[in-house]
């Protein structure tokens, strides 16, 4: 029993800096070694990079490094999925009006699909080109992306099929040679820093799905 007066200990609160709690300030340095990843495996290439670079980079020490990820390949995951993710939004973003006209949405889907690979070099070098040497570091998380954009591929296509004229397996199978084509395409895009206009790739990648289109009976080519 205490006293009538006597004060209650206080339950142990994380002590703050700059007004930020403990798990705000963890967050941003999770955030300043992800973005200094991107930027460095963006452009030197995951192998010659090493922890000390990651860290000079985000203003960290070492120290901040291990308490957040447990090695470089773990940094390295959470890096490209950061890229993706910014790469599968922005796409989202310039179809999301079109939803309705198959034709639109095709074209905007791959004006977005090579306009970001231009407008953002370093991400684009992550996703298209540095992971594919480095899909064992990456282990599931490669495929999962890969899979995802397929699904997208999917997604954007059957409400359009009023009457499908192939079974599904098949039709994933067109899907992911879609989706072939644009990372071909991209990746040639940047191995020759960027001078093809993407309008050329975009009208030339618009004919290719447009005959997929018209051999699955999509509304708006046929």
């Amino acid at each position: 029993m205490t006293e009538p007066n006597q004060t209650l200990p206080q339950p142990a609160t994380l002590r703050s800096y700059g007004g930020k709690s403990a798990e705000e300030r963890q967050a941003a340095r999770k955030r300043a070694l992800v973005e200094a990843a991107v930027e460095l495996f963006g452009t030197q290439g995951f192998a010659a990079v090493s922890i000390d670079a990651i860290c000079a980079e985000a203003g960290l020490t070492k120290r901040y490094f291990y308490q957040t990820f447990p090695s470089r390949e773990a940094l390295l995951t959470a890096a490209y999925e950061s890229a993706t993710r910014d790469y599968m939004q922005s796409i989202l973003a310039a179809v999301a009006p079109h939803l309705m006209d198959a034709r639109k949405l095709v074209r905007a889907g791959l004006e977005e699909s090579f306009g970001f690979v231009q407008r953002n070099p370093v991400k684009a070098r992550l996703i298209l080109i540095e992971a594919m040497t480095v899909r064992g570091q990456l282990g599931e998380m490669y495929g999962e992306r890969y899979d995802a954009f397929v699904d997208l591929m999917l997604q954007f296509t059957r409400p359009f099929l009023s009457d499908p004229k192939v079974p599904d397996k098949v039709l994933r199978v067109m899907a992911k040679s879609a989706v072939g084509v644009i990372i071909h395409l991209c990746q040639s895009l940047i191995a020759t820093d960027f001078k093809q206009p993407v309008k050329e790739l975009v009208d030339g990648t618009e004919r290719v799905f447009g005959g997929m289109g018209r051999e699955l009976g999509v509304k708006g080519y046929i």
